[in-house]
């Protein structure tokens, strides 16, 4: 009479099959994040650059505390520093102009700018930092993993980093001769 069951060597196959789908379905999700999290960082510098744009088109000057007069020079980074026409903003002056559109959108309800869809932190995202962010409505709302809300006064804006979604904030380069902005990851 034969026997009922699975041999070790046939319960052996199963596990290994199973073993290669869970590898290339895990592979395939870790790039699909890393995809999303890529196709966020350019919409959130669109929207950022767009937000920028409209509202030195509506108060006829840039948001924050930006001055493109100012004789700064320009410190950042070594293919651009001896490069007159392109300023690479500090990151306080770019919290400064970031927060004057989302206030300009969300406390005065100025339906030319859409902050939906930003990328929020209270840190600065340095680039040895480990901090996550937040959506922006999550933040202004809360949500149940963080249901402390957070204050305009206090976000950081950034974009999430592609590899571990840890926070960093945005590199904004000016052209002087073109006057126009640059929103770009850093």
């Amino acid at each position: 009479m034969k026997k009922k069951g699975f041999t070790l060597i046939e319960l052996m196959a199963v596990v290994a099959i199973i073993g290669v789908l869970l590898g290339l379905i895990m592979s395939a999700a870790a790039n699909s994040i890393k995809v999303a999290r890529k196709q966020k960082t350019a919409t959130i510098c669109k929207v950022v650059t767009q937000g920028i744009l409209t509202y030195r088109e509506q108060k006829d000057q840039w948001p924050g505390s930006f001055n493109p007069n100012s004789s700064k020079s320009n410190n950042d980074g070594v293919n651009n520093r001896n490069n007159p026409d392109r300023l690479h903003l500090e990151s306080s002056e770019i919290r400064s102009m970031i927060k004057d559109v989302v206030e300009e959108t969300v406390l005065k309800g100025n339906p030319m700018m859409d902050v939906s869809g930003l990328f929020v932190s209270r840190f600065p995202g340095e680039a040895n930092g480990r901090d996550y962010g937040l959506d922006f409505r999550d933040a202004v709302h809360g949500t149940k993993e963080s249901p402390q809300k957070m204050k305009i006064a206090e976000m950081y804006f950034g974009y999430p980093e592609e590899n571990n979604g840890y926070f960093r904030h945005l590199k904004i380069v000016y052209a002087k001769p073109a006057q126009s902005m640059e929103v770009t990851q850093q």
